[in-house]
C-alpha cells in the first residue's frame, strides 16, 4: 500500500445558520472561537481517519499546524472564507481508499481545500534510506601512511 499524505483546510468559522435558527449578529462576530474550532476540526480528521481504517488502512500520524489567513480569498459551498484550520495526515491506503476519501472530502462542508501527496510505494521510497553502492570500496590502511610526492 502506497503511504499519502492528506493536507487540508478546514473551515474556521461557524455556518450562519444552523438549522432553520439563525445566530445573533454579535454571536457571529465574536473573537473567541476556539471551542468552535475544536468541534470543526476534530471530528473532521476522525472522519478521514475512519475512512482510511474502515477500508483496510493504516493511519500513521496528524500534524495540527494553525489557523491562518488564507493567501487569497478561498470560495467553497457558497461561501467565501479568508481564514482556515490547516492540518495534515499520514496514512498508507489502497488507491481505491483515496478516490473513496476524494469523494468524501469534497462533499463535506467543513473543508475548504485538500489534497493528497503520494509520498511512495514501500517504506524505503518513503524514508529516504541510503543503499550503499556495491561499486564502494574502503580506503586501504597503507594508502593512508604514505606522504604525498610534491611534483
Amino acid at each position: 500500500m502506497p503511504l499519502y499524505d492528506l493536507v487540508c483546510i478546514a473551515r474556521r468559522t461557524k455556518p450562519r445558520a444552523v438549522g432553520a435558527a439563525v445566530e445573533s449578529v454579535t454571536s457571529m462576530f465574536s473573537k473567541d472561537d476556539s471551542k468552535w474550532k475544536e468541534e470543526i476540526v476534530k471530528p473532521l480528521m476522525k472522519t478521514a481517519a475512519l475512512h482510511v481504517l474502515d477500508n483496510g488502512g493504516v493511519v500513521r500520524g496528524f500534524q495540527r499546524l494553525q489557523t491562518q489567513e488564507l493567501p487569497y480569498r478561498m470560495r467553497r459551498h457558497q461561501e467565501i472564507f479568508s481564514h482556515g484550520i490547516t492540518w495534515a495526515m499520514q496514512f498508507d491506503a489502497s488507491p481505491s481508499t483515496m478516490a473513496g476519501l476524494r469523494k468524501a472530502l469534497s462533499f463535506d462542508e467543513r473543508v475548504i481545500r485538500y489534497t493528497v501527496v503520494k509520498l511512495g510505494d514501500s517504506l524505503q521510497d518513503c524514508t529516504g534510506a541510503y543503499n550503499m553502492p556495491s561499486t564502494f570500496t574502503a580506503p586501504s590502511p597503507s594508502s593512508e601512511s604514505q606522504p604525498e610526492k610534491n611534483l
